[in-house]
């Protein structure tokens, strides 16, 4: 499928625009063998000759107006910055492209350089599926590592070898709180102040917040939800270790979500709230927790940066700011959170290699960041982007943007090693375990062993 090459004009990004930062989209799936470095990019230049790049993407224009505007100025702003390529962009679904991509990968048909989520990317490194562009990177100084924000580059490495450029993001979970009902209830609002609290301090302030009529609670201090995967990665970050373990080498080999006692104090965190304090609804299929926060019916609630926009745009009325997770009460705690960027990869079985690096050095610089955030205020994992007049002036109108770099410096990244089969596992134990069917002790014990069975199995060990 080629992309129509209709240029939009600027008038018309602007009007398309409407605050929504990118929400990195996931997936997951497990890796095996290590990955050869795919030897014959070098990170020259493209060749004077024009030539056609396939990209695969599972974005795409029929998403809605401002995926149309950004997919119809791609070919037209590749073009400009290199007249020698022209783009034949094809979309693939986001539920098919891990299978559809190892499937091109074993028939020797693959793209010259795709989008690849952080739930995939590391596993098709492991299957010898993606480049190791570590010596492209030093030939290239804009995508030097230390031009990307802070623990940006984690799920994009390996040890010394790095197979992505960050392309999209940085995505995080973030506590959102209503601010008229911190003011009504006495509760701080100010950043720098919340930013110094723990565990007990959120706790605190989230019965502060709750409103109860008899035993019903009315107003939520806080929405307490069914952990998942990606809360061991918060609790982890909060205790200022990491989700995964690491052999000497720094490679990941096992589970580390119990060091500290993460994932028992987490879990302890969220039951004296949900059954002692009882500042939360109870958690219930039919519980609408989002809308529920935008309606005033609880003060805070946890999200993402992807809600910015949305906001801001159909709430106007709705005053609200973000924090992130309070540190941990143990030794180093500190605020946390789990954290994530898409980005950018290159096949080991690209048919055109260095046609596809010229690609990707086009997308992950500053130039096209700054278009991609003119048509749909997407954001950048770029450490100079934040440094740009267009990022300063939006700051100036939406200051809650500034929670995206600190929470990409401040955070632990989100589950993306074998994802899919750890959630898969992890899911259960810990729905027993907010249930009060099972100790939080032995709910992590039993976590411990079945997620390191998986990893070994993997051949992580």
């Amino acid at each position: 499928m080629k992309v129509s090459k209709e240029r939009v004009s600027r008038r018309d990004f602007l009007r398309l625009s409407a605050v929504t930062i990118g929400a990195g989209a996931l997936a997951a799936c497990g890796p095996s063998p290590a990955a050869d470095s795919g030897g014959d990019m070098a990170g020259d230049a493209p060749a004077a000759a024009q030539q056609t790049i396939t990209y695969w993407d599972w974005w795409g224009p029929a998403a809605n107006e401002t995926s149309k505007a950004l997919f119809d100025r791609l070919p037209v702003a590749l073009g400009e910055a290199n007249p020698e390529l022209e783009l034949n962009y094809q979309n693939v679904p986001f539920g098919e492209y891990f299978v559809k991509f190892l499937a091109a990968h074993a028939a020797d048909d693959t793209p010259d350089v795709m989008h690849s989520s952080v739930y995939w990317a590391r596993d098709f490194y492991d299957r010898g599926a993606l480049l190791d562009l570590t010596p492209s990177i030093e030939i290239t100084p804009d995508l030097a590592p230390e031009n990307f924000l802070d623990g940006a580059l984690l799920q994009a490495t390996k040890g010394p070898v790095q197979y992505g450029v960050l392309g999209e993001g940085p995505d995080s979970n973030q506590i959102f709180f209503n601010t008229d009902l911190f003011d009504e209830a006495g509760v701080t609002t100010d950043p720098d102040e919340i930013a110094q609290w723990d565990w007990a301090d959120f706790t605190e302030a989230a019965k502060e917040l709750t409103k109860r009529d008899g035993d019903e609670v009315v107003q939520s201090g806080f929405l307490v939800g069914t952990p998942r995967a990606s809360t061991l990665s918060i609790w982890a970050s909060c205790h200022n270790v990491g989700f995964y373990s690491k052999n000497d080498a720094g490679i990941e080999d096992g589970i580390g979500f119990n060091e500290k006692n993460a994932a028992v104090n987490g879990l302890n965190w969220f039951l004296d709230m949900l059954h002692v304090h009882q500042v939360s609804q109870p958690i219930a299929p039919e519980r609408q927790d989002w809308a529920q926060f935008q309606q005033g019916k609880a003060a805070m609630a946890t999200s993402g940066p992807w809600q910015y926009g949305p906001l801001a745009n159909d709430l106007p009325e709705l005053n609200w700011f973000t924090m992130l997770f309070p540190a941990a009460p143990v030794d180093g705690g500190k605020q946390g959170t789990a954290h994530w960027n898409n980005m950018l990869v290159v096949p080991t079985k690209s048919p055109n290699k260095d046609a596809g690096w010229a690609f990707l050095e086009f997308w992950c610089g500053l130039g096209w960041m700054l278009e991609r955030f003119a048509i749909g205020s997407w954001l950048a994992p770029r450490k100079d982007f934040y440094e740009t007049a267009e990022y300063q002036a939006a700051l100036q109108e939406l200051p809650v943007l500034n929670m995206v770099p600190l929470a990409s410096a401040s955070g632990t990244p989100l589950v993306y090693i074998q994802q899919s089969a750890l959630d898969a596992a992890i899911k259960p134990i810990l729905e027993a375990a907010i249930l009060q069917e099972i100790e939080p002790e032995a709910a992590v014990e039993q976590m411990v062993d079945e997620c390191n069975q998986i990893m070994a199995d993997a051949g992580y060990s």
